[in-house]
């Protein structure tokens, strides 16, 4: 329907429109929501309800995003406008209700994803207040190191001088699978301790403050030798050295000893870790260090102790003798109570803080143990900066009005952060100047700046902002503060791309800082898993299978009466005995001792006669050798050894023997049994008395004796065939009562080849794209992998030829590959930790189909899974139907969705990627489930309007843009590689296939190409004739036609070509069985033309079928008479038509289109009667299910056919008849009713008016023989060339059909195929100058 105008001005500021159209975008789909709203109301983008609601917000909510861009972009709606009830934006309300693909949609349109609300909380707080229940972060979960900072001395680790405003991973630790517990940031050098002890450091090494040996500058992290036999436990570090404490309380120190801050009495420095030796910590279990750029501090559970230079922060007086440093660890005395119990001590470099379990916080500093605080409770941390120390000990160094303002920071369990300033007296609680409350996790602090860590996860950098009484705030009051009390308050800034961190630190001037963050794959459970190993059964099977005549086997085994078709290659690698008689100088030597008699079987393979082993062991041998199992080693087994009823047999051939004899013919049993000899019945008696006696003689059990026990039997075999896995195994085995019994199971090792060895029983050479070829062997690749089984096992020229095989890969892949082939396991895969080649690798096994390999390529690539590779990976997952590690990468980005969105890295994703992650992620949180907006009662009905689609550039991205935009990615390789996959082999006449046909459209089934004289059909896209289409036996054609890529140009003969005009938008549906009439679509005769009688209305009723015997009949008859059978519409005067050539150029199709537009304009059959339907045929094969029914009798139909069949034979006689029915089984051709049958209906749309099936009617059983003959010369001419070059002819056909247009085309019927073999034209290039 048109559009209405809207009854408002531009200037619209009504209410009540704001009211509808909220209530409307609630229902309705975004076709109607876009028409309704542009109908409705000049300002319906702008218009806010009483919530301060806009239309934006709402399609935020219900995550319509083609609405969303069409109001962004076509009304101009505003993306940062907040509503009234929360301060939301529409970037708020896509992330609450999960909608990311609304989100990314409105971030690529500008908005700002730190925008806060009313409560203080962005985007990104809102997101992260949404992660799951299970996700917590602590210290002992696997973490990651982020470092930034200024980096003027190399201190960060990234392996340059470049300073970093936002955190940054060291991505040396992700690299090597090191997890990181603890950081110390100091100005010259960093510190890092892994969670199994050992220590990394980097940075300026003079002096060894690095401990490496030497002086030199590290640029990234690097373990520290002289510390890898020890596990340490905590790290501490100044200016000019470092210490390190181990589990076993021995103190290390290293760097310079300027101030003695070493411990270590000699030297003026030490390069490497040297141990803190001293009588007073001799026995003592030091559980602590800390570190400043003077003095060091260690301490144990019940005293403190401290060396370096005594500045007044060392807890003792100045010493009398003058002396300024403390050589070796000293404890403080004024800590040393007995109910005084260390928890932890803190230094800078003027003053030392010690926090006791009691929660007391003593400061040493200026000579003096001053207590600070008493009994605060739960007290986690604490930390000091700052200090004044006294000058006269270093008059050079120190000024006398020099130091630092002290502050000193304590953190409680609950998240509360207390402080202490030297320009106070009293531990004050801090509060934050920011939007929300936050609770800390951890903290940090430095000369003028302090970090924190929330709970959450998120960091903070925070300033003094100044004190407040009191009396200023009440609100302010905490119930444990003192009287008098005042309150800190720090403003907080949060800080970019840390959203788990778990603890946080900071160098003394606050330049340079380091932060831990969990590794973001810890809570994730959707883990990829590799299925069980099909590794045996596939080997079973290449057993099973093969055959004396198949060109896979080299050797074949004789045993008895029995031959058994083997492999060379598996024999050798699996038996001793068969790699001695398979060696290539295996001479006739052997033949002497008996064992081994050598031949040659009938397809010239060698034959060995193994005269000594029975047929059935043999087979058991060959199982175990194949599978590493047989039928002897399963516990219950009954297997059945013929040898074991030789005697029976024996009898039983010889008494069949006798009666073959005897002439039973023409007498009874009576006489037959009178007339045996006396001795026949004793024959058979005998044995059983044997038998019995012998049974007598063992105890009634025969199988003791190794000739009736067939595992004594099959382990002799194996003793002589070298197989001591299966002799070894069979030692716990019994067999009792017919029945294998295993008493002691022992496990085998599963069978694995190697390409290496045994090369001189290569038989078949890879090459890869770089030219490096890898011998193989044809038995392990057909018993792996199905591609190889289907070249190497059929007559293709590549199981016969020489030359190596190309394949599309490189030569690391193709390893790889191989790899995987021989051993079922890819340590390669397991160890890289490239992901691009996991990648790649993973392209290869899903073009040869191999599940396994592909299942080790998504876990190990999910293994790498980080924050800036899983977008791509998720792109990469979809393309190439990766289950397993898609299910990873959208749990991966849930979990992490925060830090995704915040690095914009999910900007790359296709709009398909954007819309299955809103699904994934919404089933993810628990509380999605809640939010949903109801359809409101009062919505307008939205029926009305037309369901219009939105303008294209609301459209999602073309396949193109797609391809195009993901091979930018760093997945760009695996995916240029993914090109080359092998195509399915196609008929070697090319063109068309069956799944061009399924994929297309039912529009593009409908509008084929006119010039082929296909009428129209209103069911050719029903479910009926797609049902028929994929369950045909063959591709099927069209009437009279071959096959689709027989099609050529229709021959010009007095026959009328059904051309239908281009209609635009059709504005009624039909139903699905309703024959669609389309103007124009007339016959029109290329001669004089004649009226087209109408089709008279018929009751609907099922059309008859012939039986086989009366088509047989019909078809003999048409072929005795010397006439083709016709279409049911073809007229029998085919005199008159003139004979065109077969193919016609692009530019004579357009004449001659051109012309019969002409004359189906000019004619006066160009007025479509009522009665007569056009109807399109999709194939040939779906005629049966549109015919219009029948209103004639079976008798009447019999003899129409008849009167037809006559009518041919007597025009039969004109070389023109002739000549014009000898290609009508390739072409589709139609003819205008016969002048003597106005009565009846004629032309294609009354094919079914036939008494059978149209198909069955128009193809004759001849030409389908022809049609199979021809099938089968097309089939031995591909054979004749190799699989590769097939492939590049199909993937070339194709490529120039998609550039032609061929598909699709209403105006052009464009063909592509295969040039006959002959003389070629030579291509020549005329220059023309100027």
């Amino acid at each position: 329907m048109s559009l209405i105008t809207p009854e408002c001005t531009p200037k619209c500021h009504s209410p009540r429109h704001a009211e509808v159209i909220v209530a409307a975008l609630t229902g309705g789909s975004e076709g109607q929501l876009k028409t309704f709203l542009s109908a409705y109301c000049h300002n319906a983008a702008t218009l806010k309800d009483e919530f301060g609601r806009t239309a934006l917000h709402l399609a935020a909510s219900l995550g319509k995003r083609a609405l969303l861009e069409w109001l962004l972009d076509s009304k101009s709606a505003d993306l940062l406008l907040k509503d009234k009830e929360s301060g939301w934006t529409a970037l708020h309300r896509s992330a609450f209700y999960g909608h990311i693909h609304c989100l990314m949609a409105l971030v690529k349109h500008g908005g700002s994803l730190s925008i806060p609300d009313k409560e203080g909380l962005s985007v990104l707080d809102i997101t992260m207040k949404d992660r799951p229940g299970h996700v917590v972060f602590q210290n002992s979960d696997p973490t990651e190191v982020y470092t930034w900072g200024n980096n003027t001395n190399f201190s960060l680790g990234h392996g340059n001088q470049e300073s970093r405003h936002n955190p940054e991973i060291v991505d040396l630790f992700p690299r090597s699978g090191v997890y990181i517990k603890q950081v110390v940031v100091c100005k010259f050098h960093s510190v890092f301790l892994s969670q199994k002890g050992q220590v990394y450091t980097c940075g300026h090494g003079q002096g060894g403050r690095l401990g490496h040996g030497d002086e030199q500058t590290y640029l990234v992290p690097r373990i520290v030798e002289g510390l890898v036999s020890h596990h340490c436990s905590q790290v501490a570090a100044a200016r000019d050295h470092t210490v390190v404490l181990t589990e076993e309380g021995y103190v290390y120190t290293f760097g310079l000893n300027t101030y003695h801050q070493l411990g270590l009495t000699p030297p003026a420095a030490s390069q490497v870790p040297k141990q803190v030796t001293s009588k007073c910590l001799k026995g003592k279990n030091v559980v602590g260090v800390a570190a400043a750029r003077f003095h060091t501090v260690l301490w144990t559970k019940d005293a403190v102790y401290t060396v370096g230079l005594n500045g007044g922060q060392l807890g003792y007086l100045l010493d009398p003798n003058g002396e300024k440093c403390v050589t070796v660890p000293r404890q403080v005395s004024a800590l040393h109570h007995k109910d005084v119990t260390i928890a932890m001590a803190a230094a800078s470099n003027g003053a030392t803080v010690c926090l006791t379990e009691k929660g007391d916080i003593y400061l040493l500093a200026d000579y003096q143990c001053k207590k600070l605080a008493s009994k605060q409770l739960n007290i986690k941390k604490v930390l000091v900066t700052g200090g004044t120390l006294d000058h006269r000990v270093d008059p050079h160094l120190l000024n006398e009005s020099g130091g630092e303002k002290m502050s000193i920071l304590a953190l409680d369990e609950i998240g509360r952060v207390f402080c202490w300033r030297s320009v106070g007296t009293l531990l004050r609680q801090c509060r934050w100047a920011y939007g929300r409350q936050v609770l800390m996790s951890d903290i940090a602090i430095g000369e003028n700046k302090m970090m924190f860590v929330t709970q959450d996860g998120e960091g903070f950098s925070g300033q003094w902002l100044g004190e407040y009484k009191k009396g200023m705030d009440k609100k302010e009051v905490c119930s444990h503060s003192e009287s008098g009390s005042v309150y800190e308050r720090i403003r907080l800034e949060r800080l970019p791309y840390i959203h788990r961190a778990v603890s946080i630190t900071m160098d003394s001037k606050g330049r340079n800082f380091g932060v831990l963050q969990s590794d973001p794959k810890t809570s994730i459970y959707e883990v990829p898993t590799v299925s069980a190993s099909l590794f045996p059964q596939h080997f079973q099977r290449l057993l099973a299978e093969a055959d004396e005549t198949d060109s896979i086997h080299d050797v074949t085994l004789q045993a008895g009466d029995r031959v058994f078709p083997t492999h060379k290659y598996i024999l050798s690698m699996r038996s001793e005995f068969f790699r001695k008689q398979l060696l290539p100088e295996a001479g006739q030597g052997d033949e002497a001792d008996g064992e081994v008699r050598r031949s040659v079987d009938a397809v010239g393979c060698d034959l060995l006669v193994l005269d000594k082993i029975s047929p059935d062991m043999l087979q058991q041998a060959l199982h175990f050798i194949y599978t590493d199992s047989c039928e002897m080693l399963v516990h219950g087994a009954r297997p059945t050894i013929s040898c074991l009823s030789h005697g029976p047999e024996q009898v039983q051939q010889q008494l069949i023997c006798n009666l073959q004899e005897l002439n039973v013919s023409g007498h009874s049993a009576l006489e037959i049994y009178r007339s045996l000899p006396a001795s026949v019945p004793a024959q058979v008696e005998k044995p059983k008395s044997k038998s019995a006696k012998s049974g007598k003689k063992d105890k009634g059990d025969g199988t003791n004796e190794p000739s009736h026990n067939p595992v004594k039997m099959l382990q002799g075999v194996a003793k002589k065939l070298g197989l001591g896995g299966l002799f070894a195994r069979l030692d716990g085995v019994k067999y009792e009562n017919g029945q294998i019994r295993v008493v002691q199971k022992k496990t085998g090792n599963r069978p694995r080849f190697y390409l290496k060895k045994c090369p001189y029983l290569c038989d078949v050479t890879l090459r890869s794209e770089d030219g490096k070829e890898f011998p193989c062997h044809k038995c392990i690749l057909c018993a792996r992998l199905e591609y190889f089984n289907s070249m190497l096992g059929n007559p293709w020229i590549e199981s016969t030829s020489c030359t190596a095989l190309e394949m599309p890969t490189s030569a690391k892949v193709l390893q790889v590959i191989l790899e995987y082939i021989y051993t079922d396991e890819s340590p390669t895969i397991r160890e890289s930790l490239s992901v691009e080649f996991a990648c790649s690798v993973l392209v290869v096994a899903d073009q040869l189909l191999i599940t396994r390999l592909k299942e080790i390529c998504e876990v190990a690539i999910t293994e790498n899974l980080t924050l800036k590779n899983a977008a791509d990976l998720l792109e990469f997952a979809m393309i190439y139907n990766a289950e397993q590690l898609k299910l990873s990468c959208l749990q991966f980005i849930g979990l992490n969705m925060a830090a995704l969105l915040e690095s914009k890295a999910l900007e790359i994703l296709s709009d398909d990627v954007l819309l299955e992650l809103s699904e994934a992620y919404r089933k993810m949180i628990p509380a999605m489930q809640r939010r949903h907006i109801t359809p409101y009662l009062s919505a307008p009905n939205l029926s009305a309007y037309e369901d219009m689609s939105l303008d294209s550039t609301t459209s999602c991205k073309t396949s193109f843009e797609q391809e195009q935009s993901y091979n930018d990615g760093p997945l760009k390789k695996p995916k240029v590689k993914a090109k080359k996959k092998p195509r399915r082999r196609l008929d070697s006449s090319g063109g068309y296939n069956l799944s061009d046909i399924i994929q297309s459209s039912p529009t593009d089934v409908i509008e084929s190409p006119t010039s082929v004289g296909l009428v129209d059909s209103g069911k050719a896209c029903s479910v009926e004739s797609l049902h028929e289409l994929i369950t045909s036996d063959s591709e099927g054609s069209y009437i009279g036609v071959g096959s689709p890529r027989d099609l050529q140009s229709p021959i010009l003969q007095d026959r009328p070509y059904v051309q239908e005009e281009k209609s635009g938008h059709v504005g009624w549906k039909t139903p699905p069985k309703t024959p669609t009439w389309r103007k124009g679509s007339l016959p029109v005769k290329c001669s004089t033309p004649e009226p087209i009688p109408r089709v008279k209305a018929s009751p609907t009723r099922p059309a008859p079928v012939l039986d086989l015997r009366a088509i047989m009949e019909m078809e003999a008859n048409s072929l005795n008479l010397g006439a083709t059978p016709k279409s049911p519409g073809s007229s029998g005067n085919s005199s008159k038509s003139s004979v065109i050539p077969t193919k016609l150029s692009q530019k004579q199709r357009k004449m001659i289109a051109m012309a019969n537009r002409e004359a189906n304009f000019d004619g006066p059959s160009a007025k479509s009667p009522p009665g007569v339907t056009s109807v399109k045929l999709a194939k040939g094969w779906a005629t049966a299910v549109q015919s219009c029914p029948s209103s004639l009798s079976f008798r009447d139909l019999l003899t129409e056919e008849e009167q037809r069949d006559k009518t041919a034979a007597m025009a039969a006689g004109s070389p023109a008849s002739t000549t014009g029915t000898a290609t009508c089984a390739k072409r589709v051709t139609f003819k205008c009713a016969e002048p003597g049958n106005a009565g009846k209906p004629a032309g294609p749309w009354v094919l079914g008016q036939m008494g059978g099936p149209p198909a069955t009617t128009a193809v004759t059983f001849a030409s389908i023989i022809e049609e199979e003959k021809q099938q089968e010369a097309a089939l031995i001419r591909s054979r004749e060339k190799p699989l590769a070059l097939i492939q590049i002819e199909e993937r070339a056909i194709q490529d120039l059909l998609v550039h032609y247009r061929a598909f699709n085309n209403p105006d052009e019927f464009i063909m592509v195929e295969r040039s006959p073999q002959g003389p070629i034209a030579a291509p020549t290039w005329n220059k023309h100058s100027n």
